[in-house]
């Protein structure tokens, strides 16, 4: 797909989730690329660097490492009685550093956190990965920033989790808490795209992408679904309900 655009006489390509821009990297290095990343774009090796990416790609990227821990101290907050958490991850972004910080925020939460990774490349692994999370005995589920292959197929991860009747925290991107996820939090979506829009409007007027430094989601969401809760039996604390963005009764 990406080869295809690249052959077109396209201004600007746009991409999400770090398969879909390394893709378009390898495509072209003339035609800039805006990215909406929901990883680290330096430590996936998208980009030189956050203030300067050199190349053709710029746009918007978040360190996963921020929205996992945040992720695994929503879970400890609201079920303080958990310790061992399954972490669904993509294994083309399993990289070293990533997991080191995911299990030191674990470690100080006093959790122990299973990594379940997934080729995205061949999505049809993701119920051994599932399978995977329950032989390990995990009491939790936390999804990091998935690409779009596993968003795809969400409602088979939130169905697992309610099977299992265990808590679960998905990124915002991608519906999780609207198709019965039971909590979510992470970058704002709606204000992802609309910065990406800022990129194209620029480029198109003449900046070039390897001098606009990668910008940083500042808008976190935090969506609870208390349908889900009853369903699982479930209850979130008032503390955490008092404070969320968005509440699906």
């Amino acid at each position: 797909m990406a080869a295809e655009f690249a052959k077109l006489p396209v201004d600007v390509i746009v991409g999400s989730g770090a398969v879909a821009i390394r893709a378009a990297r390898r495509a072209t290095s003339t035609i800039p690329i805006v990215m909406l990343l929901g990883s680290d774009p330096v430590e996936t090796g998208v980009v030189q660097s956050m203030a300067r990416p050199g190349g053709n790609v710029t746009g918007l990227g978040s360190l996963t490492s921020v929205t996992t821990l945040k992720r695994l101290e929503l879970l400890r907050e609201a079920f303080p009685g958990i310790t061992r958490i399954a972490m669904l991850a993509d294994s083309d972004l399993s990289r070293e550093p990533q997991r080191k910080i995911a299990e030191e925020g674990a470690r100080s939460l006093k959790l122990e956190v299973i990594r379940v990774d997934v080729d995205v490349t061949d999505a049809s692994n993701l119920p051994r990965a599932l399978d995977l999370a329950t032989t390990s005995g995990a009491d939790a589920l936390l999804v990091t920033n998935v690409p779009i292959e596993i968003i795809n197929r969400r409602r088979e991860i939130i169905a697992y989790a309610a099977s299992r009747r265990i808590p679960a925290a998905y990124p915002v991107v991608g519906g999780f808490a609207d198709d019965g996820g039971l909590m979510a939090t992470g970058d704002n979506g709606l204000e992802t795209f609309r910065r990406a829009a800022s990129f194209v409007d620029r480029i198109l007027k003449g900046a070039n992408p390897a001098d606009l430094p990668i910008e940083q989601p500042t808008q976190n969401e935090l969506v609870v679904n208390l349908k889900t809760a009853k369903e699982l039996g479930l209850v979130i604390p008032a503390s955490i309900v008092g404070r969320a963005t968005k509440v699906i009764q």
